[in-house]
């Protein structure tokens, strides 16, 4: 009973006491009243039912207050798991060093023995899945989130030439806003196929010197995805099952509570229905092909060669080696990644091609060895297609559409049907203001130190 439950069965007590002085004893004929004692029948009874309502309100206030403090106490145990849950996010989200990437660990928070959380980290392609979970008795609060890298302002720029002793040439409509790292020959106007260069400002935006290199890319997301191809990320605590042929009309949902499902074949295998979502991983020996008719919810995808047919919209994370063909009209939604890393089987030109009105939300890389000098790699952009986000190639990019972001490159051919041009741009647009300022990517590079959430998982 809490204390201020107290006052109110003194008060029921004294109301009691009140009634029964009004029992009075007489003297002289029974006049009706109870065993000749002289107390009224009638005041005796009223006595009984207001001791048994008293008894009744002080077991419902003593109930009322213990299920008050139970729910209390329930209350404020959830309250104190959920933010142990958050608290070991927020942990991973830092520059910790005491769970390393795919591990898992259990911590106690606070030295105190009685805020334990399990953290885990581990690769999902070019993102990391975080998890963070308490838990207490039956009482269980679990945090899932895919994290990328926020770019670093003072380091962003839109596009980075490698210096190789030529310089940029713009034609046509062609528009570069923001930071520009470009050859010491800097840039020119050009005419060709009957254009001219049609603006007052060749960049908009501060200009600076590159290097004859690239900036080095990220050696750990290589990695990642080189354990991809290998399948040594498959382990023991993955479900793995065989495609013997293609996927049609299955519908899958695996959450990241569960084991990674990871669907291997070593023939080709097209996608053409069906509902795929979540902690799912498709290999393929040969190739992959999506349909239009496939919907794709953040799972990755990883074969030498990866087409998605046209109209196809969804989001995903696809791998390969030779080749990625998105045809025409497919939008792949944030957070989609589009990455092609050379191998020893690799044709002698690989590359990534976005077709018409395509639409990419998200990040694109092409990555070739140094000691793959003979080799080329590339990524290709036609009219109309534009990517909202960065792109990297430590080869060629011919670039006709645009790109709301950033865009890193050894080299700019521009292909046309009468010739090939080398350091051209017609008519594309690179223009890193227009990217969203809470736009999260993954590290390239290694710029930044700086973990985001991406999106909260289930």
């Amino acid at each position: 009973m809490k204390r201020n439950d107290i006052p109110k069965v003194f008060y029921l007590w004294r109301m009691l006491s009140l009634l029964c002085k009004k029992c009075k004893y007489q003297t002289g004929s029974f006049n009706g009243n109870l065993l000749g004692f002289g107390i009224k029948a009638s005041s005796l009874f009223y006595a009984i039912v207001i001791s048994l309502i008293i008894a009744i309100v002080s077991s419902s206030l003593i109930l009322f207050a213990y299920l008050s403090r139970i729910e209390f106490d329930s209350f404020e145990m959830n309250q104190r798991i959920n933010l142990n849950a958050d608290s070991g996010l927020n942990l991973l989200l830092s520059k910790q060093t005491i769970v390393e990437l795919n591990q898992e660990k259990s911590i106690d928070l606070y030295t105190s023995g009685n805020d334990h959380v399990s953290l885990s980290r581990k690769s999902w392609g070019a993102y990391e899945i975080l998890i963070s979970k308490a838990a207490f008795k039956n009482i269980e609060a679990i945090r899932i989130a895919q994290v990328g890298f926020y770019p670093d302002s003072s380091k962003s720029y839109s596009l980075y030439l490698v210096d190789e002793d030529k310089p940029l040439a713009l034609c046509g409509k062609t528009k570069i806003k923001g930071t520009a790292y470009l050859p010491k020959a800097g840039v020119k106007r050009a005419y060709i196929e009957g254009q001219n260069f049609v603006g007052t400002t060749l960049i908009d935006g501060q200009i600076k010197q590159s290097d004859k290199t690239l900036p080095e890319f990220n050696k750990s997301l290589i990695e990642n995805i080189t354990t991809l191809f290998s399948k040594k990320m498959i382990s023991e605590k993955d479900s793995v099952i065989v495609m013997e042929k293609g996927i049609s009309g299955d519908s899958l949902n695996n959450s990241f509570k569960n084991k990674t499902l990871v669907l291997t074949s070593i023939a080709a295998v097209k996608i053409s229905e069906g509902v795929y979502s979540g902690n799912i991983v498709m290999i393929s020996d040969k190739q992959i092909t999506v349909s239009a008719n496939a919907d794709l919810n953040n799972v990755i995808l990883v074969a030498p060669k990866i087409i998605i047919e046209k109209e196809f919209k969804g989001a995903l994370q696809a791998f390969a080696s030779d080749s990625i063909i998105v045809n025409k009209n497919v939008t792949l939604y944030y957070p989609s990644v589009l990455g092609l890393v050379r191998n020893e089987k690799s044709p002698a030109v690989s590359s990534i091609l976005l077709s018409e009105n395509d639409t990419l939300l998200g990040n694109v890389f092409s990555f070739k060895s140094n000691t793959d000098v003979l080799k080329q790699t590339g990524f290709v952009m036609q009219d109309k297609a534009v990517v909202y986000g960065q792109v990297y190639s430590n080869g060629y990019v011919d670039i006709k559409g645009t790109i709301y972001g950033s865009l890193m490159c050894s080299k700019i051919i521009l292909s046309t049907p009468s010739s090939v041009y080398e350091n051209h741009l017609l008519n594309a647009v690179i223009d890193l203001t227009k990217l969203s300022k809470n736009y999260v990517g993954i590290n390239l590079v290694k710029e930044s130190e700086s973990k985001k959430v991406v999106k909260w998982l289930e």
